[in-house]
């Protein structure tokens, strides 16, 4: 998608009145980010509208709620649309409100924007996307608390599944109103340009909601949102594979999670999906008649599963017990949902359940889908931690891999988040605090590692083109183009990077497809960009993981010893020969 000639949606500009003054935010003056807040309990709206979100309010320290009787998949948002509305934004003073980021890298191509994608799994964890995002226009505009995830509840919310983002603004404040009302202009000017950037799904603020479907600005019939701006993402923006961050558009958009079972929560996102669901789903799920509970939930269920799981039993879903849910789920090819739910139930009673459809059974994981990163994506470590995990993080490093979080790999993790702007901001939110890896850092470290990761599921071949090699359109008329992954494709074989896939580029593919033993093809698929990527790290082309230049080191270190201990043994087996020659004269 691009953004070519004039805008087709312009916001007129001028001065609104704020619609409504509610309890205010409490701000954390440190910086962090607060505790969750909790939503209001209303009464569900219209299903038929896409959701939107609540107010912010501060919850009071409360033991694990019980869970309520379950009840089916398909909740309804507590706000909704309530006709086309114009955003009128006050004039912004440039000693209050800073020039908006700049990224440098960017595709001339927009990410696509896919369907609408509602809440249906239960996930309450932020997003690498929505962190990064967060920790972007915070810091950028000295407005660094922000709010993420909060518990499922029985109604849609994108903070239930890591996708919806509250910032802290007051909209009768004169400078927070400035700050608000000017990020939003960057964001859904030029046809929402920004915002598809990052993958933003729509956003609430002062009343007004904003789709990044096409329908634009509409008044909105919830909490009026005059404390805070509401963002809710894509799969696409949750996970980082927009443009912003990769350098390379979405052009097949993930279209996330099947909801297929009535009366159960899908399966978490684990992989994208860029095709349609099946509809051939169950006609019911076990009617086991045991309760449903959702992470932080407490409920009997819990204490047999905790029992099974050789867990210490306190009737608690929480991390630990979600964790090993989710991978005991996997084991049993059951629709992961880190729940425990009726199909848990019934594999813990031993029913037999027949075969499920594929939509809700674990994806199988390719091995060009995979990296030494993937078991922990979803993990946190901190110093003083030891593990499988940490062994990772060190390889990466490049320091002693003894599976140790101390001082040493504390100090290289701090050396590398100073050069990648988003973690040096997360750091800093860290103050003195022991270091600690999240699923922001994870990500951010298997692209660093794997520059290709993010664009594995990108099919190119000859004849294809970024729009940087056809500026006008003329060949692509369609506006079918490859979002910049021939420029990148090029840049990894250092190749001129002009964007066209000719016939320098296919055979440049043909001869790595070869030497990595793959079929010949010229055609990139996964397993091609993982050879083309293996090519440029040896080459150094790109930098790859700051241990990848000291095992680089290492290597050239060890051959030149093993080079040099070979020339000495030459040398003293010729001198035994010449004196044994001598001897014998």
């Amino acid at each position: 998608m691009e953004r070519d000639g004039p805008a087709r949606r312009r916001l007129a500009l001028g001065g609104s009145p704020a619609l409504a003054n509610p309890e205010p935010v409490p701000v954390d003056p440190q910086g962090g980010v607060p505790a969750q807040p909790v939503d209001p309990a209303v009464e569900p709206a219209d299903p038929a509208v896409p959701p939107a979100d609540q107010g912010t309010t501060e919850p009071a320290p409360a033991p694990a709620p019980v869970s309520p009787p379950p009840t089916a998949t398909g909740y309804v948002p507590n706000g909704n649309a309530g006709g086309p509305a114009v955003f009128s934004p006050v004039p912004a003073d440039p000693a209050v409100v800073p020039q908006p980021p700049v990224n440098e890298a960017l595709p001339v191509e927009v990410d696509e924007r896919g369907p609408f994608a509602q809440q249906v799994s239960c996930d309450p964890v932020d997003r690498p996307g929505v962190v990064a995002f967060a920790l972007l226009v915070t810091g950028h505009y000295d407005r660094p608390t922000w709010f993420g995830s909060r518990p499922c509840i029985d109604y849609a919310s994108f903070h239930h599944d890591g996708r919806g983002l509250d910032w802290p603004l007051n909209a009768f404040d004169p400078a927070d109103r400035q700050i608000a009302d000017s990020v939003i202009v960057w964001l859904t000017d030029n046809d929402g340009e920004m915002a598809d950037r990052f993958g933003l799904e729509y956003l609430i603020w002062n009343g007004l909601i904003w789709h990044g479907d096409g329908r634009g600005w509409q008044f909105y019939t919830g909490t009026p949102h005059t404390d805070h701006i509401h963002f809710s993402f894509t799969w696409d923006g949750a996970q980082m594979r927009t443009s912003w961050w990769t350098g390379v558009a979405v052009t097949e958009p993930d279209l996330g999670p099947c909801d297929v079972v009535p009366g159960q929560y899908a399966p978490l996102h684990q992989l994208p999906r860029v095709t349609a669901c099946e509809q051939a789903a169950l006609a019911a799920a076990p009617a086991t008649g045991m309760q449903r509970v959702r992470p932080g939930e407490s409920g009997g269920g819990v204490a047999m599963l905790q029992e099974q799981l050789g867990l210490p039993v306190s009737g608690v879903l929480d991390d630990r017990t979600r964790t090993e849910l989710i991978t005991w789920q996997t084991e049993h090819d059951l629709p992961v949902t880190g729940i425990a739910d009726d199909f848990t139930y019934a594999a813990l009673l031993g029913w037999e359940l027949g075969e499920l459809p594929a939509t809700v059974r674990p994806p199988e994981r390719a091995d060009w889908q995979t990296t030494a990163f993937t078991p922990h994506l979803r993990t946190t470590r901190a110093q003083g931690d030891t593990g499988e995990a940490v062994k990772v993080l060190q390889e990466f490093l490049g320091v002693e891999t003894d599976g140790s979080f101390g001082p040493i790999t504390a100090a290289a993790l701090a050396e590398w988040e100073a050069t990648v702007p988003v973690l040096q901001a997360q750091a800093d939110r860290r103050a003195e605090d022991a270091a600690v890896v999240t699923p922001l850092t994870w990500l951010t470290a298997e692209r660093a590692a794997h520059p290709t990761s993010a664009v594995r599921d990108v099919a190119l071949e000859q004849g294809d083109l970024d729009r940087v090699a056809d500026p006008d359109g003329a060949l692509r008329p369609d506006g079918d183009h490859a979002g910049g992954a021939v420029a990148l494709l090029q840049r990894l074989l250092d190749l001129e990077t002009d964007g066209s896939f000719g016939p320098m580029t296919a055979e440049a593919v043909r001869q790595v497809q070869q030497a990595a033993g793959l079929e010949v093809t010229g055609v990139v698929d996964g397993p091609t960009w993982v050879a083309v990527e293996q090519v440029a790290l040896e080459a150094g082309t790109v930098e790859g993981a700051p241990g990848a230049a000291a095992a680089r080191e290492r290597r050239e270190a060890e051959r030149a010893a093993e080079e040099q201990a070979a020339a000495e043994e030459a040398a003293r087996q010729e001198a035994e020969h010449d004196a044994s020659v001598a001897a014998a004269d």
